[in-house]
């Protein structure tokens, strides 16, 4: 069926769950997978004399770490189930695009996501993730929920 998955995360509950969805799909069909984590760019809310030169490099270190350590988790979740894996942090936005463009780089043929739920007014703004890609990906992407209750 599937034969190579990407798997992206963010560190969140949600994430884990398409994690553990991802792996065990894997398994099953005997898949590599590959776990990206996407680093959206420096911000500065501040200019002028109150930005801090060094603010966008402490931010990409820190970015970098919590990447680092979202990805080992995928990883080890995978090498628990003797799923073969890969992990990459991409840096870029929109995150849906970066997302869609390693699934295709690496030839995947099945993205998962997990969907943070979001409601209302936060929905219409925001969007998600999750949302963008069923609207724009190319290829087949799973969305997967926390449970009631969680998020």
């Amino acid at each position: 069926m599937f034969k190579h998955i990407l798997v992206a995360t963010d560190g969140s509950p949600v994430a884990a769950v398409a994690t553990h969805t991802a792996v065990e799909l894997a398994k099953a069909c005997g898949a590599a997978l590959t776990a990206v984590h996407v680093i959206e760019p420096f911000h500065a809310t501040a200019y002028g004399k109150f930005m801090l030169p060094s603010s966008e490099a402490v931010y990409l270190h820190h970015a970098r770490l919590e990447a680092v350590r979202y990805l080992r988790d995928v990883e080890e979740a995978a090498t628990v189930a003797g799923v073969t894996c890969t992990t990459s942090y991409e840096a870029g936005a929109p995150v849906h695009q970066v997302i869609e463009e390693a699934a295709q780089e690496r030839h995947c043929d099945l993205i998962v996501v997990g969907s943070h739920g979001r409601r209302g007014l936060q929905r219409l703004l925001l969007g998600s993730v999750a949302q963008k890609l069923l609207l724009t990906a190319t290829l087949p992407v799973l969305v997967c929920r926390a449970p009631h209750g969680t998020s």
